[in-house]
């Protein structure tokens, strides 16, 4: 559970560091690139986001996860991206167009993951 809390605080810190750098909501944005790199063996992981450079998001995401074990995710194109985390087990992370978009799919993660009978967005970030 320990576990948990640092990687929920970790994923907050990092949303909220960028809080900032958001562009006003009604200026069209272009889509950007965002992945995850995870590292089965140690549980460790990356999350990268905000780049138009395909290739330089997933270096950053496995940059960030920095075990030798690290290997990207779905990498795709989107304007926002959502956490989730589960009562029982994990977090979760979605993409999508729009902030619902990205809860949607992070929920429907968390929920199909047998993570627990409940599971709470942790937070949203416009690319």
């Amino acid at each position: 559970m320990l576990r948990l809390s640092v990687i929920a605080t970790f994923i907050l810190a990092l949303f909220a560091g960028t809080a900032a750098a958001q562009t006003n909501p009604t200026t069209p944005q272009a889509q950007v690139w965002v992945t995850y790199a995870y590292d089965a063996g140690s549980g460790a992981w990356g999350l990268a986001w905000g780049k138009t450079d395909r290739q330089a998001t997933i270096n950053d995401a496995l940059s960030r996860c920095a075990k030798p074990g690290c290997k990207a995710g779905n990498v795709t194109l989107a304007r926002c991206i959502a956490s989730t985390q589960g009562t029982q087990k994990g977090v979760w992370f979605g993409s999508g167009n729009d902030a619902d978009a990205a809860k949607s799919f992070t929920l429907r993660y968390c929920q199909n993951s047998g993570a627990g009978s409940t599971c709470e967005v942790l937070a949203v970030r416009r690319a």
